[in-house]
């Protein structure tokens, strides 16, 4: 589906939606606008803990050894 056509549908459906719905929307919306670049501090650390993880300095998780990880601590 294309980026017009998802708008389109998009501006339909909230036009009929409930107010939490539309809420929730703004919500999202609104934290989008405020998101910022990351400073050059935060690109240098993430090309760090990159570099570790490729030389195997480090250890990673996929997503479903994460949630088993929190799933069990919900327990």
């Amino acid at each position: 589906m294309t980026t017009a056509k998802l708008r389109e549908e998009i501006r339909d459906y909230i036009k009929e939606a409930d107010d939490h719905f539309v809420q929730m929307v703004y919500a999202m919306m609104s934290v989008s606008k405020k998101e910022e670049p990351l400073t050059i501090s935060e690109k240098s650390e993430i090309a760090l803990r990159v570099a570790r993880h490729k030389k195997k300095e480090s250890k990673s998780y996929s997503w479903k050894e994460v949630r088993a990880r929190i799933e069990k601590r919900l327990k």
